[in-house]
C-alpha cells in the first residue's frame, strides 16, 4: 500500500501536465499494476472493460 501511496503522490508533485502523454499513460498502468497487486478482484473486472485490440 505504501508503493501505491507513494506512486500516486510523486505522479502528482511532477504535475499531469509537464509529462509527456507516453509517460503519463506508462506511469498510470504502473499505479493500476499496484492496485491490482493489492486486489486481484479489480483485475479481473477491469477486463470487461478493456477493449480488444484490432
Amino acid at each position: 500500500m505504501a508503493r501505491l501511496t507513494q506512486a500516486i503522490d510523486d505522479l502528482a508533485a511532477e504535475g499531469l501536465a509537464g509529462l509527456p502523454p507516453e509517460t503519463l499513460v506508462e506511469r498510470v498502468a504502473g499505479i493500476w499494476s499496484l492496485v491490482e497487486g493489492i486486489d486481484p478482484e479489480i483485475a479481473r473486472r477491469r477486463t470487461r472493460y478493456t477493449l480488444p485490440e484490432t
